[in-house]
């Protein structure tokens, strides 16, 4: 990872507050709110993720994308985002809310360009979410509208593996290194990155940044809208816990090299608790359950960038 800048001081795409963490039963707590980071340096960063790689087992794959499939192909997932919370008096039901979800991953490009000081070759990736109440039409997105992202990716960042080794320690590369990016939504301008990695959570994807994933049992028979695939399933968790707040993100995958970049379908679980800044940690309180899931719906060999000036 030598000259390597692994985030740029200006984080206004990759946002993260600084990581204050303690271990607990032996998982690492830090406070953290989810969808709203504040700025941190990139030696706080940095010094975060060896406390937290410090008390993990060992290091395997990366979420969305583990591989690499031919340049034009793409494919298609669709799911359900449903959150469940109290309602405004103690004793209502709980509120349960549903919004349909697509995305859209394709590979759209190549090229080489500097990586790392050498030229090495790239690859453009296409990332389209949209989020919103089902219709006859499709999916209403809303006021927010679709989010796009498109990034050049060094391919030899893209090996199936989460760890680098730094010195003597072994970090979690949770974060899709980039050459540059643009982004777009709804109807605004197309837009530069300002970093230098793509951060999938939460924008992408609900699948948190695990430090490990645990395979669980052999290669089975995995069906979905797309057909039946042979696919192992993985699970990764990440807690995080402040004196208000905690929260705990249990993920599972499907991994499989029969559908481009390498994964058939995935569910999470996030629980949300609260509680005051000086009451006993027994009096955490569920605030929110939200469950995801996603699976291949449609692949291709056709893809086309939506932002083709943007290279």
């Amino acid at each position: 990872m030598k000259n390597r800048k692994v985030l740029s001081e200006d984080v206004s795409f990759v946002t993260l507050e600084p990581l204050v963490s303690r271990v607990i039963s032996g998982h690492c707590f830090v406070p953290c709110t989810h969808c709203g980071f504040t700025n941190m340096s990139v030696r706080t960063f940095l010094l975060s993720l060896i406390c937290v790689v410090s008390f993990s087992g060992s290091l395997s794959a990366q979420g969305l994308i583990w591989e690499l499939p031919a340049e034009g192909s793409w494919v298609r997932f669709e799911g359900t985002y449903e959150k469940e919370m109290p309602g405004p008096e103690s004793n209502d039901l709980n509120i349960k809310l549903q919004w349909t979800r697509h995305l859209v991953i394709s590979s759209v490009g190549s090229e080489m360009a500097e990586f790392e000081g050498e030229q090495t070759p790239c690859r453009w990736l296409e990332f389209k979410c949209i989020t919103g109440k089902s219709t006859e039409s499709g999916v209403a997105p809303g006021v927010s509208g679709p989010r796009i992202y498109k990034v050049l990716v060094p391919e030899k960042a893209v090996n199936g593996e989460i760890k680098e080794n730094i010195g003597k320690n072994e970090l979690p590369v949770t974060f899709l290194p980039i050459v540059r990016g643009y982004r777009k939504t709804g109807d605004r301008p197309v837009e530069p990155l300002k970093t230098n990695v793509l951060r999938f959570y939460p924008m992408i994807t609900m699948l948190g940044h695990y430090t490990q994933w645990d395979s669980v049992g052999e290669p089975a028979s995995v069906e979905t809208p797309a057909g039946t695939f042979s696919a192992r399933e993985y699970q990764g968790t990440f807690m995080s816990e402040s004196t208000t707040t905690r929260s705990k993100n249990e993920g599972k995958i499907w991994r499989t090299s029969e559908i481009p970049f390498g994964v058939a379908k995935w569910s999470v679980v996030i629980t949300r608790e609260t509680k005051g800044g000086t009451q006993a940690r027994s009096e955490f309180k569920q605030t929110s359950l939200i469950q995801v899931n996603m699976s291949a719906h449609e692949v291709g060999k056709n893809a086309e960038s939506e932002l083709p000036a943007s290279r």
